[in-house]
């Protein structure tokens, strides 16, 4: 749709930002009778030229990625890139853990639990349920966990669906190309009367209400762009906003040994009843974080990495080598895993080669087996686990990253085509995270052996282990904390509905208000606070139109 001439109008709310989470905002809202304008600042489609918008200068290129993995402008935002992995947050992940400075939501796990239907079913990753333990798994329960279960999308490309639901309904005018570079929040700096957009920053009054869904480095990006103009706003800008950057850090530094061969079944992907694809995880219990003084983490037993010739395997070999093809590759699997799969440089190919030509028929069997689950199936699975003849497989982790006040985005000199300042991303991590992470390794390592279940093995000594910890801790996927939630506008942008602090009729709908990161990827909890913000915002239009109708009587 073109681009509106109107500087005026009196649409209930403006949604800024076509993402997953922008979208079912939207929805949501609409379907409480709000009308709704969606703006975003790609085209009706994946816009990676308009995405470049987006570059921001890494403090450490090692800790974040380049922002095109990170970031993508278009209808269906960052949802072009993602794998599609749908979790929820734990009750633990709420709470005030004196272990772990500046921790603690204004709201409990019971707030937004009931809002998980609304987002499964705009991210169309299953039922609502992620807990179900195995009956081999049953007696190891206690400070190890085996009942978290991780969803997939059946179609990651969210776009491709919500964009018809959008479509189909007539509360919501969707329009794209129009980036906007700032907010007008009038004489008073207390309220939005309008945005800017695009290159000339148009001011435009849309609605009664904003909305920021932009994701977390965009959302952030354009609060600090309008702080430029309004100094006092968000905190100041000695305040909050930017700062407390996190994501997550993963990794290996061990394998597990299970006991049993057929555990490893209890960890593949699998089909649930609704047609899409599940893992189960190993967590650590919330009780016993809070006693070892861990954050939270989660475990998965993997394959040897695909890049690592020494597996041997003539499929694992041809996967590699298919994953490096400069054309084929991006189409089998998103940029993010192609790049875990083909590792770091240089990548020598004629090892896998061999592995490939070495067993041909059990490769032949196997890659059939891959490309029926790729390809031929209606829902792709996600990712591969081979049976390992000794039992043996990688333990891959991904861990909460403590918040740190220091640890933030600021605006830098350079400008995009926009005249909009461009990010500078200083991501750190500290020793405490890798100190944490090895002692929940050590938890794991006790449980699993007490219960007969297996064991760990070091792929390098203790005194060595921090260091790789840290050599591997990077992310800017997950983009959290840069606006929190929190009762202090001292030391948060939103409070606990996700209204900026001091500024009436906007909102945030993006994990740049998540104070904790806990271990799960955020795009659930942003949607299914996007279905929460959605509830709240109606609930207060009807009381203002009841409140005008009653006077109106009188």
């Amino acid at each position: 749709m073109p681009a509106s001439t109107a500087s005026n109008e009196t649409f209930d709310l403006c949604v800024i930002g076509a993402g997953p989470v922008g979208m079912a905002l939207a929805l949501e809202s609409a379907a409480r009778g709000l009308s709704v304008v969606l703006l975003d600042a790609g085209g009706d489609a994946d816009d990676p030229a308009a995405s470049d918008a987006s570059r921001a200068e890494m403090v450490d290129p090692a800790r974040h990625v380049p922002m095109d993995l990170a970031v993508r402008r278009g209808v269906g935002g960052a949802s072009w890139l993602w794998g599609g992995r749908c979790v929820p947050f734990d009750e633990v992940d709420f709470a005030k853990r004196d272990f772990v400075p500046d921790s603690g939501w204004p709201i409990s796990s019971a707030d937004v639990d009931p809002h998980y239907r609304a987002a499964v079913r705009y991210l169309d990753c299953g039922d609502a349920v992620f807990d179900e333990t195995p009956p081999n798994w049953r007696d190891a329960a206690g400070d190890l966990l085996a009942s978290r279960l991780e969803h997939f999308a059946k179609q990651h490309k969210r776009a491709l669906d919500l964009r018809g639901l959008i479509a189909a309904q007539s509360l919501i005018e969707l329009r794209v190309e129009e980036p906007v570079t700032g907010l007008d929040l009038g004489p008073r700096g207390d309220r939005v009367v309008g945005v800017l957009v695009g290159a000339n920053a148009r001011p435009r009054a849309l609605a009664k209400k904003y909305a920021l869904a932009c994701g977390g480095l965009e959302t952030t990006r354009l609060l600090l762009a309008t702080q430029q103009k309004f100094p006092r706003a968000f905190g100041g800008v000695d305040g909050p906003l930017g700062r407390y950057y996190m994501g997550h850090f993963e990794g290996s530094v061990a394998s597990v040994v299970f006991d049993a061969p057929g555990d490893i079944d209890d960890f593949d992907y699998r089909l649930d009843a609704t047609g899409g694809y599940v893992r189960r995880v190993l967590t650590i219990a919330g009780e016993t974080q809070t006693r070892e003084k861990i954050q939270n983490i989660a475990f998965w037993p993997d394959n040897l990495p695909f890049y690592d010739a020494r597996h041997r395997s003539g499929v694992k070999s041809l996967i590699f080598l298919l994953a490096g093809t400069p054309r084929l590759g991006p189409k089998l699997v998103s940029e993010a895993i192609r790049l875990g799969i083909v590792g770091p440089a240089p990548r020598r190919r004629a090892p896998h080669v061999w592995n490939v030509l070495s067993h041909p028929f059990d490769t032949a069997r196997e890659v059939w087996g891959v490309v029926h689950d790729r390809f031929v199936q209606k829902r792709r699975k996600p990712g591969w686990l081979l049976r390992a003849p000794d039992n043996k497989y990688v333990f891959h982790y991904r861990a909460e990253q403590m918040p740190r006040r220091d640890s933030r985005v600021t605006l830098c000199d350079e400008r995009d085509e926009y005249g909009m300042p461009r990010l500078r991303v200083d991501l750190r991590y500290t020793a405490e995270d890798a100190t944490r992470c090895l002692r929940a390794h050590g938890v794991v390592d006790k449980a699993l052996r007490a219960n007969g279940k297996g064991r760990l093995e070091y792929a390098h000594p203790e005194g060595e282990r921090v260091a790789r910890v840290l050599e591997q801790a990077s992310d800017g996927y997950h983009q959290l904390g840069c606006a929190r939630m929190g009762s202090d506008p001292a030391t948060s942008v939103v409070d606990a509905d996700c209204r900026v602090h001091d500024v009436d009729n906007l909102y945030l709908a993006t994990s740049a208000v998540f104070p904790t990161g806990g271990h799960a990827n955020p795009t659930l909890l942003a949607t299914a606070m996007a279905a929460r913000l959605a509830a709240h915002v109606a609930a207060k239009a009807n009381a203002r139109d009841g409140a005008e109708a009653a006077r109106s009587a009188a």
